[in-house]
């Protein structure tokens, strides 16, 4: 679940010449209702609102688990408060590190301390910091060699053992801290974490999910179908698998497609079916057989687009290309492939 706040961040799709998408015939709506106050409540509707224009509302239990979850979660990860507390973590790293003598003649440049997020289940870079860290750079005299300088910091450190080691940096540790010298480059680099990093309390119980047993159930899901054909209808309705944690998991339906190659261009024409607000698509994942470990992925705001992916100079054009919806829950859709129309 947590995955979800990337959709704040996908409006750029993964090709690299993306056209805007062809206005949806389906009427949008407008919430005239006050806004809300509270920034995860803000954020959530704002959430909702990349979405394409629902045709059938969400069941209230779906609503009422995912208002409930992405609001915990933007409650979470849009806060900074509640982390680790900075002065402690600097006070602690600048003891290690006055500890341990400079290298000599080294001169001192700057110091900078850090907030590091590692593990607070929230994406890269976001959510309170769990630890800091403290860095003070040096220029190292000339002539001076890392071994040397290594070799200084393995008699400064003793009592450390030696956790990791490249050619420019090697790392110490001790319990939780760590210690890492870099000296490459004329430059003395010198990183401490003196601190364990905290543990935030896990968050409160959540409704359960909804199973979507009122849904067909997918077959051949995890299937990717032979292409035969060179276009595809939208699924109708929501559909469901056999989830791990749940008896069945709500996945959307697959989008109708069709491919042609226009102008050294890979070009997918794509279109929604009836838009429920139980499994709304986020973004759609198309691939192809020759960039199948390297996914392109459009973001989805209307009923229907084009997405025009540049090929490779020189590279033979693609046969087939496979497309599956994305939900607003991270749940895929069944795959569809199309087989490719070539320039008369």
């Amino acid at each position: 679940m947590l995955a979800v706040c990337a959709l704040l961040t996908a409006g750029c799709t993964g090709s690299d010449d993306a056209v805007a998408p062809q206005t949806t015939s389906q009427p949008t709506t407008t919430d005239a209702s006050p806004a809300p106050e509270s920034k995860a409540e803000r954020s959530y509707q704002e959430l909702m609102a990349r979405l394409p224009p629902l045709d059938e509302p969400a069941s209230p239990e779906v609503a009422a688990w995912r208002k409930a979850t992405f609001t915990a979660f933007f409650g979470r990860c849009d806060s900074t408060s509640g982390g680790a507390d900075k002065a402690s973590f600097v006070a602690a790293n600048r003891s290690v590190l006055n500890g341990a003598a400079v290298y000599p003649g080294a001169r001192f440049i700057s110091e900078a301390t850090v907030a590091q997020r590692d593990g607070n289940g929230c994406p890269e870079g976001g959510g309170p910091a769990t630890y800091y860290t403290t860095s003070r750079t040096y220029r190292l005299p000339v002539g001076a060699n890392p071994d040397r300088v290594f070799a200084h910091y393995e008699h400064e450190l003793y009592g450390w053992f030696e956790a990791q080691i490249t050619a420019c940096e090697h790392t110490y540790g001790q319990g939780p801290a760590y210690f890492a010298v870099n000296a490459c480059n004329g430059m003395l680099r010198l990183s401490v974490r003196a601190r364990a990093p905290i543990e935030r309390p896990p968050p409160a119980p959540l409704p359960a999910r909804p199973f979507g047993a009122q849904y067909p159930i997918a077959s051949k899901y995890l299937a990717t179908p032979e292409p035969n054909v060179y276009e595809t209808d939208p699924g109708k309705t929501c559909e469901r698998v056999l989830g791990t944690d749940a008896p069945s998991v709500i996945i959307p339906p697959p989008p109708g497609i069709r491919a042609e190659i226009e102008g050294g261009k890979l070009v997918v024409h794509w279109a929604l079916g009836t838009v429920h607000g139980d499994c709304p698509p986020s973004e759609l994942v198309l691939s192809y057989p020759a960039h199948a470990a390297h996914a392109i992925r459009q973001a989805v705001h209307t009923a229907s687009g084009v997405t025009r992916i540049r090929l490779p100079d020189g590279a033979p054009p693609p046969k087939a290309v496979t497309v599956r919806a994305v939900s607003i829950d991270r749940t895929k859709s069944r795959a569809v492939a199309v087989l490719v129309r070539r320039p008369s």
